[in-house]
């Protein structure tokens, strides 16, 4: 009873949650895999399960890996997944029968990650699960301590409520069905619209332009077609954000970014290609996506009400961080009520409630990386990869439950030697309260 009270008595977090009284407490979710997974070719698609459960909040119907939908609303999903050694992995993401998106990975002599994002609309009975692809053999590497493959989602909120108060809900998620080449300087077209609530995206520019000020999280990711390359970068108008990087040998190659941005209405954002990119898309195979939401509505910004809680940081040079030590992100995107330390590398949670994290690495020339989630000194989950002659990317993503105080930081197995430069931030590390479920007054600091 006192929980509910305090829900009722707090300020709203997110304003396009926003019901007429309190907040909205979503439904959420992060399922991991802490052992091998060894599935043999059939004829149909195999659905991925998943052995540990991180976080099941607001008792998110997740049996058997899949998520069946018990509200109606806008849901975004992540997956994340790491192959075994000189194994390949072809993953796909489905809402029912309808595929959503596409993972690949293969390295030759390594083990080679992938990942993806998108948001969809959902209806109650809907059911969303990770797949292999049929006639495909897929060998997923974990072990006790080391989860790489995840499957998040968090409920966005209901469509009915915003759209009688505020309007359609400011998301967008656009993927490729088609081949593109995307020349140096172009945006790339993604052809498909899975999900656009205001119209707001453009397949002829290539651009999003924001429907109202506030905050806003973008992912993006892409694949490149065999034996080619591809560079991007997140443009904010005419002002470079972020990059993702992906080549390899005789192969196709994976790579993602996500960054959380303060946005004012008009601002455009859009995907280019720093130099020429071969990206792969075909009608039954959507690697290549863009997609994109508000967080928090400006006015609830401004009236300085609301325990707003959000950070989104960069890398913007070499480093090699050694062993079992954090990661010290330079580049501030985003840190509304300074939760990012710069000194120490750690998120400490202001309020406690529900809160998701994203973390994208890329290293340098022939370097692994193996970088890894604590959440209060504890392990949560890794990125890890490596691509012999070439740049390894990598990147994972969480929702945790936090109490007021607990720190969340990425730390580095083994030495990792991390790429960035001014204009070429690839390591990124992302967060942002989903539900606050103390009181706002517990702020620490």
């Amino acid at each position: 009873m006192e929980t509910k009270k305090l829900v009722f008595q707090c300020a709203i977090i997110l304003p396009f949650l926003l019901q007429v009284q309190g907040q909205y407490d979503p439904i959420a979710f992060t399922l991991g895999q802490d052992s091998h997974i060894d599935i043999q070719s059939a004829a149909n698609a195999t659905k991925i399960p998943f052995s540990v459960v991180i976080t099941n909040h607001h008792q998110a119907n997740v049996n058997a890996g899949e998520f069946t939908c018990t509200e109606n609303g806008l849901y975004k999903f992540q997956v994340y997944s790491l192959t075994k050694s000189n194994s390949s992995l072809f993953l796909e993401l489905y809402v029912n029968n309808k595929l959503l998106a596409s993972l690949w990975g293969h390295t030759t002599g390594d083990y080679a990650s992938a990942g993806n994002a998108v948001i969809t609309s959902l209806v109650e009975g809907d059911v969303v699960s990770v797949k292999t692809r049929s006639q495909r053999a897929v060998n997923i590497f974990g072990k006790a301590g080391q989860i790489y493959t995840t499957f998040t989602g968090v409920q966005l909120g209901s469509l009915e409520i915003d759209a009688e108060r505020y309007g359609p809900m400011s998301a967008f998620s656009v993927g490729l069905t088609q081949h593109q080449e995307v020349h140096t300087g172009q945006n790339v077209l993604y052809n498909n619209i899975l999900t656009d609530t205001n119209t707001a995206y453009s397949a002829s520019t290539g651009v999003y332009t924001v429907p109202s000020s506030g905050l806003y999280i973008f992912h993006f990711f892409s694949l490149t077609l065999q034996n080619k390359g591809f560079w991007q970068e997140l443009f904010h108008n005419n002002i470079y954000v972020c990059s993702i990087y992906g080549r390899t040998n005789q192969d196709y190659a994976d790579a993602g970014n996500t960054v959380l941005l303060h946005l004012k209405e008009n601002d455009q954002i859009s995907v280019r290609a720093h130099r020429n990119s071969s990206l792969f898309g075909t009608s039954d195979q959507i690697y290549s996506t863009f997609s994109g939401t508000q967080l928090v509505r400006e006015a609830d910004i401004s009236s300085g009400h609301e325990p707003i809680v959000a950070f989104s940081v960069g890398l913007s040079h070499h480093v090699t961080v050694t062993s079992h030590t954090k990661v010290i992100f330079d580049r501030v995107f985003l840190d509304l009520n300074s939760v990012y330390d710069k000194k120490t590398g750690e998120f400490t949670a202001p309020v406690g409630g529900l809160y998701e994290f994203n973390f994208h690495a890329l290293g340098k020339l022939d370097s692994r990386i193996w970088l890894e989630l604590f959440h209060n000194y504890r392990y949560v989950n890794s990125l890890y990869s490596h691509t012999p002659g070439h740049y390894a990317t990598g990147g994972n993503a969480v929702v945790l439950e936090l109490d007021a105080g607990d720190v969340v930081y990425v730390n580095a197995n083994g030495d990792v030697n991390l790429f960035g430069g001014h204009t070429q931030i690839y390591c990124t590390f992302t967060g942002y309260l989903l539900f606050a479920s103390s009181d706002p007054t517990e702020i620490i600091g």
